[in-house]
Parts: structure tokens; sequence; C-alpha cells
């Protein structure tokens, strides 16, 4: 891991803040995939494909596929909490993992962005559908949708950044011990790095696309009030890029927006080239109200990656 941003002393720190895991063996959970074709959202599924479109332009020695961003991208954040995601693909409630003050699995990592990407001026957190932590999405920040923007909390980006992330070092994923380097690098978990190559095989299987959800799937009380209105027009907007024919195969359910991302200092950019309640290994997330120095309080999804079964209720869900 990157050493910039915070404490040199910390190694070996996750892509979302975890320390490494215990050198004891970790009981690994059941996976129980649904079975058939997997529901990935929409736009989720484009940022997927497209992500791993660039990349295989960008490091085609990488030799990363879709199935596998979409894997982290379900774990980390169910996609966007389902696809509750605007025109231009970015999330309509921020998506925050724990306060890294130092507690339990996490390290303590001050504040290095002035909480302009995590809402919090005292301790960093994980950002977005893909957990950055800002220091880590300093040196990854991608446009992956081509808005002259490079924001955590955009599917488009955060996806782009995390097949960067994954392929950084020169890794070729086709080598299963260096698949597992680079996932070890997202999450120093043993059942987290199995989880990720169980789903993406299955994604690899089948996927059914299903519609975006209107509300944010698997919250605890149910749709919450984004902190930021969708874009009053998204036609004038920049457009996702749309499913190229000669991508894997979809199987097609259901037909199928942000905080202003704010690049930091030095950030790279990219090249831009339905059924509710399936069980499945998900992250969790819960609501959460975050306090700004203007002591205005903000509705936020807090993300902690886990590795337990949970069922969405009355809302679209993805597998």
């Amino acid at each position: 891991m990157p050493d910039q941003g915070y404490d040199p002393g910390i190694r070996g720190v996750a892509v979302d803040g975890r320390l490494p895991d215990a050198p004891a063996p970790i009981p690994l959970p059941g996976y129980d995939l649904p079975d058939g074709p997997l529901g990935i959202p929409a736009t989720a599924l484009v940022a997927y494909r497209h992500a791993a479109e660039v990349l295989g332009k960008e490091q085609p020695g990488c030799h990363i596929d879709w199935a596998l961003i979409a894997s982290i991208g379900r774990i980390e954040s169910n996609h966007a909490r389902g696809g509750y995601v605007d025109a231009a693909g970015t999330t309509l409630q921020p998506i925050l993992g724990p306060q890294l003050n130092g507690t339990g699995p996490y390290a303590a990592i001050p504040d290095t962005d002035h909480g302009v990407l995590d809402q919090d001026p005292v301790w960093d957190r994980a950002v977005g559908p893909f957990q950055f932590i800002p220091a880590t999405w300093r040196i990854y920040a991608a446009d992956g949708n081509g808005d002259g923007k490079a924001d955590p909390s955009n599917l488009f980006d955060a996806s782009l950044a995390a097949a960067r992330y994954l392929c950084s070092g020169g890794l070729d994923l086709a080598n299963p011990d260096q698949l597992r380097t680079a996932i070890y690098r997202y999450n120093n978990s043993d059942a987290y790095v199995t989880t990720v190559i169980l789903w993406a095989e299955a994604y690899r299987k089948g996927v059914a696309q299903v519609p975006d959800s209107p509300v944010p799937v698997g919250a605890a009380s149910g749709p919450t009030t984004s902190s930021v209105a969708p874009t009053a027009n998204p036609a004038n907007g920049p457009r996702p890029p749309q499913p190229g024919s000669s991508l894997p195969p979809v199987f097609t359910g259901a037909p199928s927006v942000t905080p202003t991302g704010t690049s930091l200092p030095g950030s790279p950019s990219g090249s831009p080239s339905g059924s509710p309640a399936e069980t499945s290994t998900s992250s969790t997330c819960g609501s959460a109200t975050s306090t700004t120095t203007t002591t205005t309080t903000t509705p936020t999804e807090t993300c902690t990656s886990s590795s337990s079964s949970q069922a969405s209720s009355g809302v679209s869900a993805a597998g």
C-alpha cells in the first residue's frame, strides 16, 4: 500500500483502511448463491464492463474482466445499494465506511482530505461504492464517465479506479496466485479473497440486468432523503457509456444522481476510451448521520463489508 497521506508505520492497510487479519485461519461462511443468472443493476453493469474494457486497452497483460470488478462492487456496497444512483452513475446518498480512528479492525488514519470526500474533517473514512479511503483514491482516482471529474462516489469513476488498483504493479490476474495477491491488497482477508473469487465465477456463468433501484436496497429504515438532488435534466450532462455487443452476453430482465465530485489536487484522470430479495453475501450498510463543520446533519449510508446472508424487502434487488 502507498504510504502517502498517513502514518508510514502502518503497513498492509487495505483499500478501505482495514488492518491485516490475524495469521490464524478464519472460518469461511457458507456460500449459498442463488440459482440461475444473478442480478446486477443496469448502471452498475455498464460501469463494470466499461472499466474492464478500458483496462483491457491500458494494461492488456492484466487480463482483468468485468466479473471480478462486479464481484468487488457487490461485496463492498451491493452495487451502490442496488443501483441507487443518478443518470451519471453517482450515488444518490453518500456511502461511507466507519471512522478510521483505530477502533476494532481498522487503522487510525487522521483526515487527509479535509473532509472533502468523506465528510469527516477529523478522521478518514472509506468512500463510495468501492470504499476507497481518500489517500488511496488520490493515487488511483479515475474519470470513468468522461465528465471531467474523478469522484469516488460515482460508479464509473470508482469501477475504473478499482480496476487500476487491482492491476497495479504489473500483475496478471489470469494467474491464480497473482489474482489472490491483487484481491488481498484490496482487503487483507482470506475470507474476503475467497468470496470475491466465488462471486466473480458466479457472474461469469450469467447475469440478469435488473433496473436501478429507486430506493437504497437494504437500508435498515427504508428509503432516506439524499443530501443532493438529482440532476434536473440528465440529458444535458455526460452520459455513461453503453454496453457493446462484443461484451459477454447479458440475460436482460426488466428494462433498465450526486454530490459534486471534487478531485483532490494532483488526482490523475482516466481515459474513458428484478425481483426483490436474493439471499447472498453482502455488505452491511446502515443509516447514519454525519455532522459537518456547519452543524448541518446529512443522512448517509455507512457501509461495512461482511459475509453474512441478508435479504432486502420491497425493492429491486441485485444478486
